[in-house]
């Protein structure tokens, strides 16, 4: 049947496509918020951190590993302009929800100088990212920072 159908069909001579024109993608930068200057507490091992107004007990929670963390960010194995846009990226995505996240940046033993993309991190939330924090606090031992995200305002 099918041979029946298609008797007496030529091909075409060439191809009658055209090639469709390439797309642009689009970037959507999301601005960061503003700074904000916190207050910072540490022994060179453990650090915590927290926005004006924000009491010490919350750092303890955090520091003591009582508040539980809804999502989490491991960087390991990242260079530290990854793990910058990587945590970025992931900060920008939970702003908002005012939750706990948890960021695993290692202890930095296989690294030469210390625990670079642990300083990075802390940089980071420290100062551009700094205004999307409610707190923070990290152990020198454990390798990671948990993080309270500031609500909607």
């Amino acid at each position: 049947m099918f041979y029946a159908a298609i008797e007496g069909a030529t091909p075409l001579g060439k191809r009658d496509r055209v090639p469709p024109a390439p797309v642009k993608a689009t970037v959507v930068v999301s601005p960061l918020p503003p700074e904000v200057k916190l207050v910072v507490e540490g022994d060179g091992e453990r650090y915590a951190a927290r926005a004006p107004g924000v009491s010490r007990a919350e750092t303890s929670q955090l520091r003591a590993g009582k508040v539980r963390a809804d999502d989490t960010l491991d960087l390991h194995g990242m260079t530290v302009d990854q793990g910058r846009d990587k945590l970025r990226e992931f900060m920008a995505g939970a702003a908002g929800l005012r939750r706990c996240v948890l960021i695993v940046h290692g202890k930095g033993t296989h690294s030469e100088h210390g625990a670079p993309l642990r300083e990075m991190a802390l940089g980071e939330l420290l100062g551009p990212l700094s205004g999307y924090v409610h707190a923070f606090a990290t152990d020198g031992g454990s390798g990671a920072t948990y993080v309270v995200l500031r609500g909607k305002r």
